[in-house]
């Protein structure tokens, strides 16, 4: 009989723990220098006068159909409900 499912990685809840595996922190990096090369974002000082609008890391496990892990994908998300209409 075949078990599903050799690995028994899970998706980290956090970016605590993300940070703890380093598949993950090289999937991070590998997405922010993605980020950094586009032509639609520009890392700039924060200002200390204005709200920001959130971000976070969602983590997901790219599985073959006989459950081995063939990547660890991760996005950098923008939390576009916290950004107020005709605030800058």
């Amino acid at each position: 009989m075949a078990l599903m499912g050799e690995s028994l990685e899970i998706e980290p809840s956090s970016f605590e723990e993300a940070m703890q595996q380093l598949v993950w922190v090289d999937a991070m990096v590998e997405e922010y220098d993605s980020i950094i090369r586009s032509i639609i974002s520009k890392v700039v000082p924060r200002p200390t006068d204005k709200s920001m609008v959130g971000s976070r890391w969602i983590y997901k496990l790219n599985q073959v159909t006989n459950g081995s892990v063939e990547k660890h994908k991760d996005k950098f998300l923008a939390e576009g409900f916290s950004q107020v209409e005709g605030i800058y």
